[in-house]
C-alpha cells in the first residue's frame, strides 16, 4: 500500500520537512490528497497539449505612484493553462519600465516612459510577428493607464494574443474565470456638432463630465462614454467580458469618426482596468483612426494629460 501510485507524492526537501516533520496536523489526509489530485490534473493539461498551445509571455509592469509592480511566472502560467496555452519558452519578455526616484505624477516620468516603452518594445519584438517566431502572446500587464494603452498600440491587433487581468477576488489570480459574461459593457454617444470629442472609460468607477469640463476649460465638447452598469474594481471577469469590451470600443472609435469627421481631436479619461487600458490600444489603428491624447488622474491635479497616441 505504501508503494501504490495512488498513495505517493514526490516533494522537495523543504516541503517534506514541512509537511512531515514541522506541521504534520495542517496537512490530513484528504488535504494532501486534494494537493495531488489538482496537481496531476495540472499535469495532464499540459502534457497533452500540442505545438499550437505554445505561447510567449510578455509581461509588462510600471510603478503606479509610489508603487512597485510584479507578476509571478507561475501565475502566468497558470493563467495561460486555463485558456489551453502552455509557455513556448520560460524566457519572459518583459517589458519593466520606471525611472528611479520618480513617479507617475511627475513630468519627468512622462517625459521619458513612452519613448523608452517603444524603444524596449522594438529591442524585444520587433520582427518576431512577421517572421513567425512568435505564433500566439499572452501579455499580462500592469502600470499606468496611458502606458497600457501605448503598450496595446504598439501590440499587432491582427495577431493571435490573448491579454489577461489579475483579478482580486476571492482570492488573487490572473486566470480567467469560467462564469457567465457579466460586464455588459455599453456605448453612450455624445451630442453631434463640437470637432472636439472626450471619451471616458467608466469601467471600474464613474467619471462625472464635470472632471472632463473641469480640465478641458471648453464647454464646446463632445461627451462619448464606454461603460457598464455597475462600474467597480473586478468588474471584468472572464475572457468573452474583453471581447465584448473590444467590439464596443471599435463601434465607438467608427462612430466618432462617422459622426464628428476626419479631424476630430479625441480625448481619453481611463478609469478602467489594465487588460482594458491594453485592448483599448490594441483596437485603435493609425489608418483607420484620429489620433489620441490620454489623461491620467492625479490626486493632487485631477485629470493630466500624459501622452499622444498617432
Amino acid at each position: 500500500m505504501a508503494k501504490d501510485p495512488d498513495n505517493v507524492m514526490l516533494l522537495c526537501d523543504g516541503c517534506h520537512r514541512e509537511i512531515d516533520r514541522e506541521n504534520p496536523e495542517k496537512y490530513p489526509e484528504e488535504r494532501l490528497r486534494q494537493m495531488k489530485r489538482r496537481h496531476e490534473a495540472w499535469i495532464r493539461r499540459a502534457v497533452g497539449l500540442g505545438m499550437s498551445s505554445q505561447s510567449y509571455i510578455l509581461r509588462f509592469t510600471g510603478r503606479v505612484e509610489s508603487n512597485e509592480t510584479a507578476i509571478p511566472v507561475d501565475d502566468c502560467i497558470e493563467a495561460m493553462l486555463g485558456i489551453g496555452k502552455t509557455p513556448a519558452s520560460l524566457d519572459v519578455i518583459d517589458l519593466k519600465l520606471g525611472v528611479p526616484g520618480h513617479q507617475d505624477t511627475e513630468d519627468l516620468f512622462w517625459a521619458v516612459e513612452p519613448d523608452d516603452l517603444q524603444r524596449f518594445f522594438n529591442k524585444r519584438l520587433e520582427g518576431h510577428f512577421n517572421s513567425g517566431k512568435i505564433r500566439h502572446l499572452s501579455v499580462f500587464g500592469f502600470g499606468p493607464m496611458p502606458l497600457l494603452m501605448k503598450l496595446g498600440q504598439l501590440l499587432p491587433d491582427l495577431h493571435d494574443i490573448d491579454v489577461f487581468s489579475r483579478h482580486r477576488e476571492p482570492v488573487p489570480s490572473w486566470a480567467w474565470r469560467n462564469d457567465d459574461p457579466s460586464l455588459k459593457p455599453m456605448l453612450i454617444e455624445g451630442p453631434q456638432g463640437p470637432t472636439r470629442v472626450a471619451i471616458k472609460l467608466s469601467i471600474t468607477d464613474r467619471i462625472s463630465d464635470e472632471r472632463i469640463l473641469c480640465v478641458l476649460r471648453d464647454k464646446n465638447v463632445s461627451i462619448w462614454e464606454i461603460t457598464c452598469d455597475h462600474p467597480q474594481h473586478d468588474v471584468l471577469k472572464t475572457r468573452d467580458d474583453l471581447s465584448e469590451f473590444r467590439k464596443v470600443v471599435r463601434s465607438a472609435f467608427n462612430r466618432i469618426k462617422e459622426i464628428h469627421g476626419e479631424q476630430a481631436e479625441v480625448m481619453v479619461f481611463p478609469a478602467a482596468p489594465a487588460a482594458c487600458c491594453v485592448e483599448f490600444g490594441r483596437v485603435w489603428q493609425p489608418k483607420a483612426h484620429r489620433p489620441m491624447e490620454i489623461y491620467d488622474q492625479s490626486k493632487e491635479s485631477g485629470f493630466v494629460r500624459r501622452l499622444r497616441i498617432e
